[in-house]
């Protein structure tokens, strides 16, 4: 159904059809689903481990339905608000959780100005399915509304279906905004407030991904949780916001793509990704760990053709996006997530395989992030990595000055797999393949500058010149020997 512009139709609209659907109350009908059950069991579980510790404090649980999650929040909350704007559902709820001495039952709309909640009272927001039944204009106030109840350093966490439907509901009509993630991720990184003292603040996206249940049950990306924190607008947030400000702005990547193949980011597109692939040995229900996954290429690659689960991690926003969207329609068992590699964790023994594709060169820690690698494989498990790296003398000026530029950390191809061997993997191969890399750099360059008019017709032409340039550049410092890449791969006992 067409976005409704009038507020107030936009709302009895929706109102109508969540009385229509919430007429018996089943966890079926709030999740317009018929596999509902096992949906959530899978996916509550992997929802509340996702949210930071809110043990004691006060968490406003907006659309709160029938109670899914209201018994379990109030479980660890000091306190928690239940809210929602259908008041046989919120009934319901109150019958299921009233014995949570903890919890206020609230019949409300959240667009409502009559809904009074005081100034920085609300340590963790949880909304799940919520925004999507707002219009635009409504999802934009209601950001500038929630920054305002939030306590300083306090947490948002919500949940849309974007794209498309999910659920096999049969509906009448479907006034659902199904968006993409995109939309949801610019209202609320702009979102900004100023207190009666003057200071600043605004959300910080503290993580991003899809909801793994629906990925592994219905191999289905278009899930997607946001996790937001209030903080002072003065904090720096550094690298990520260089990364998609600068080296990685949205027509940067689609340039990159252009130049490297559809789907991907890094040396050699899908000739490469084929080769390092089957170095993997990859088996059928393995799960695979790509660390800066870019657009998702290699890891739609891997699911389709080996039959592994794939999880894409990037600090990107913009890669992740561009990933989500081109998981779209695929069905495979394929989850991304704006993740920063170096504070990410995931218990011991989780993954086969962990995939890196010329993206450490980024991470100043090396030595900790392969420790981290080690402990996340499974006994025999395997990781494979691509990199820049340069030669053991000292650098020119110019390629020290490129080097802190791009904010890299940049070691000789020996080094390199030293530190993997330092961190307890076995059977360390460390290969220079600075020759293989002149030459994916001598075929790129060649077919962008066939395709000039084309490039210069779909970007412009500085970014044309921008991109020739750069691999100029980068074959200069390669053939004098400066510059090196590296394959490395390594086992764990």
């Amino acid at each position: 159904m067409a976005s409704v512009n009038n507020g107030g139709q936009e709302r009895e609209v929706q109102k109508n059809y969540w009385i229509e659907h919430t007429a018996d109350l089943t966890v079926e009908a709030m999740m317009l689903d018929s596999q509902a059950s096992y949906l959530d069991k899978e996916e509550r579980p992997e929802i509340l481990s996702l949210l930071p510790p809110y043990d004691g404090k006060t968490v406003l649980e907006l659309g709160a339905g029938i109670g899914r999650f209201t018994g379990e929040l109030a479980q660890k909350a000091g306190n928690v608000i239940a809210l929602d704007f259908i008041e046989n559902a919120i009934k319901k709820n109150e019958r299921i959780n009233s014995h949570h001495k903890n919890v206020k039952f609230v019949c409300a709309d959240v667009t409502s100005s009559e809904l009074k909640i005081s100034d920085e009272s609300v340590d963790l927001i949880f909304s799940n399915w919520l925004l999507m039944y707002l219009s635009d204009k409504e999802v934009e106030n209601f950001a500038a509304r929630i920054i305002k109840w939030l306590k300083v350093g306090g947490y948002i966490f919500f949940r849309e279906s974007c794209f498309h439907q999910s659920g096999d509901s049969k509906r009448k009509y479907n006034p659902t905004h199904y968006r993409e993630p995109r939309f949801y991720t610019k209202i609320f990184k702009e979102c900004q407030m100023r207190d009666e003292c003057g200071n600043a603040y605004e959300l910080s996206l503290v993580s991003s991904k899809c909801i793994g249940a629906y990925v592994r049950t219905k191999k289905n990306q278009n899930q997607i949780c946001w996790l937001w924190q209030k903080v002072i607008s003065q904090e720096d947030k550094g690298f990520q916001r260089f990364l998609d400000n600068v080296q990685y702005k949205c027509n940067g990547i689609l340039r990159y793509e252009r130049v490297f193949g559809q789907g991907f980011v890094s040396t050699g597109g899908i000739e490469t990704t084929k080769e390092f692939v089957s170095k993997l040995e990859l088996k059928p229900g393995q799960k695979v760990l790509d660390v800066g996954c870019g657009i998702g290429g290699g890891d739609f690659y891997m699911a389709e053709n080996f039959d592994v689960e794939v999880v894409g991690i990037d600090l990107s926003i913009n890669m992740i996006s561009f990933a989500l969207e081109r998981a779209i329609g695929r069905k495979c068992p394929v989850e991304f997530e704006v993740a920063d590699c170096t504070t990410k964790t995931y218990p011991d023994n989780t993954f086969d395989v962990i995939y890196s594709r010329d993206t450490i060169l980024h991470i100043q820690d090396k030595p900790a992030l392969f420790k981290s690698f080690y402990k996340w494989l499974k006994p025999g498990g395997k990781v494979l990595i691509s990199d820049y790296c340069r030669s053991d003398g000292t650098p020119t000026e110019e390629f020290s000055e490129y080097i802190k530029q791009r904010g890299y950390d940049l070691h000789d191809v020996k080094a390199y797999g030293q530190m993997l061997q330092d961190a307890g993997f076995h059977d360390v191969i460390a290969e220079d393949r600075t020759d293989q890399f002149i030459r994916v750099l001598e075929r790129e360059l060649s077919t962008t500058e066939k395709e000039k008019e084309e490039f210069i017709q779909d970007f412009s032409v500085e970014d044309y010149n921008e991109i020739v340039d750069g691999w100029k550049a980068k074959l200069v410092r390669s053939s004098t020997g400066e510059q090196r890449w590296g394959l490395f791969i390594a086992n764990k006992k």
